[in-house]
């Protein structure tokens, strides 16, 4: 399977993306959930060292300075979770009693500040972090309660660390799992492709296979199969009796022509004339009905089992080869210009019958002394054939439309013969061969451009 076609296939996109926005808001709910444990973390760190800053003033108050560094010594029992630490410092915080070595260069009033300043961190051999509350006694002298908060700082560079790693870890998973899933979804789109192509190129027994579907992905190829048995039965149907009718016609009418032939050779003077005239009728309704038969046998697909690799510029030359003289006879020139060998896989046949057709068209309504460009080149893996003439050609508005069976410009009704199939036909054969036609303005006539998809293996 293709990394890249995975990567850009629209399942992966939207695996990732979902996954991508589930891994951040994950994230951020982390976040919002360690800010407001902090704020609760500090909040209590602030709380706890103003009581203990109370209850040591409480007892200077009543004890002096004496009481208070006796407290000091007292084991925090039932605060073990605290850890103050103390120092009681004089007017220029010289240290006069305390756990602590030395005043500290600043203090942090709050945990804002703290969050976005540099905690205390005396020179001592465990080196903590602290949080502190200082209260002013007698003649100068200053009190310091402190807090360590080292673990909550080892507890967030964890968290975070968990957080980012967690965050990449789910991304690379889901970037995975997306090109696992898409892969699968791809495989199974092909084999869908591969099945509805068979069937555009007209073999509607084919259906799409259930094997690994589940869900709702199973009920909807169930229905898309059950509408395929519809359409299978509704075009044998219209097929069918447009056969029928094709063929049910055309045997009377060959069997009136073979009359009139014999009639022709019974009469004479303008009798014989008219005879003629409805042998001309006879003959353009056979021309018709074969046509159209025509055409329902390459819309079938039954043609498909006789492809084989050929070139496509010696089909040209022997429609030119068929078509110069009627040129000549016009006084048309035919400007051939062929870069072969260009190689596809077809039916001989039926492209030989298509360029005739277009061919034949071109010198049908080219003016005498009027020029024909045929042209074939091989561009980007296909192969375009382009008949120019330098008639009327067709209005932009009707370019489509004269691929309709039976349909003609009506500038063309009083000019030239014809039934309106001929293009239809060509459109027909083209399709087949998985091609594509296209009709332009040739300034002046009409230009018309096939694509035929070019084939790798050598004729």
């Amino acid at each position: 399977m293709n990394l890249k076609r995975i990567l850009s296939s629209l399942t992966f996109r939207f695996m990732f993306s979902y996954v991508a926005a589930l891994s951040v808001a994950g994230f951020v709910l982390l976040l919002l959930l360690f800010t407001s444990y902090s704020l609760q973390y500090f909040g209590s760190i602030n709380r706890s060292t103003a009581a203990e800053s109370a209850r040591l003033l409480e007892i200077y108050r009543n004890g002096g300075e004496r009481a208070l560094t006796a407290a000091f010594e007292e084991p925090q029992q039932g605060r073990s979770e605290q850890q103050f630490q103390y120092l009681l410092a004089d007017a220029n915080s010289r240290p006069l009693a305390g756990t602590l070595p030395a005043w500290p260069a600043r203090t942090i009033d709050s945990w804002w500040q703290l969050k976005h300043g540099v905690a205390f961190t005396p020179m001592i051999e465990v080196h903590p972090q602290l949080i502190a509350e200082v209260a002013e006694l007698d003649g100068g002298k200053r009190l310091l309660v402190a807090r360590d908060y080292g673990d909550n700082i080892l507890f967030e560079h964890v968290i975070f660390n968990v957080m980012v790693r967690s965050l990449g870890l789910m991304i690379i998973l889901g970037a995975v799992g997306g090109a696992l899933i898409a892969g699968s979804g791809l495989q199974r789109v092909d084999r869908i492709n591969r099945t509805v192509e068979s069937i555009v190129q007209g073999d509607l027994s084919r259906r799409l296979d259930l094997t690994g579907s589940h869900g709702d992905f199973r009920r909807l190829t169930i229905t898309f199969n059950r509408m395929l048995d519809r359409i299978q039965m509704l075009m044998e149907g219209m097929r069918q009796v447009s056969d029928n009718v094709a063929h049910d016609l055309r045997t009377p009418l060959t069997r009136l022509r073979n009359h009139l032939t014999t009639l022709q050779h019974q009469v004479s003077g303008e009798a014989q004339g008219t005879v003629q005239d409805l042998l001309d009728e006879a003959d353009a309704l056979l021309t018709t009905f074969n046509a159209l038969l025509r055409i329902a046998q390459i819309e079938s697909g039954n043609r498909l089992s006789e492809f084989q690799i050929i070139d496509i510029t010696v089909i040209l030359r022997d429609v030119m080869e068929l078509y110069e003289p009627l040129a000549a006879d016009k006084n048309v020139t035919i400007d051939v210009n062929l870069r072969g060998p260009l190689s596809v896989r077809g039916d001989r046949d039926l492209l030989f019958q298509a360029f005739a057709n277009l061919i034949d068209n071109a010198i049908k309504y080219t003016p005498s002394d009027g020029v024909i460009g045929l042209n074939a080149v091989l561009s980007n893996s296909t192969v375009i054939v382009e008949v120019a003439d330098s008639g009327g050609g067709i209005p932009a508005a009707e370019r489509e439309k004269v691929f309709q069976r039976f349909y003609r410009v009506e500038t063309s009704r009083g000019e030239q013969p014809g039934n309106g199939l001929g293009l239809s036909l060509v459109r027909a054969v083209i399709n087949l061969h998985s091609g594509a036609i296209t009709l332009a303005d040739a300034n002046p006539g009409l230009r018309v451009e096939v694509l035929l998809p070019h084939s790798i293996k050598p004729v």
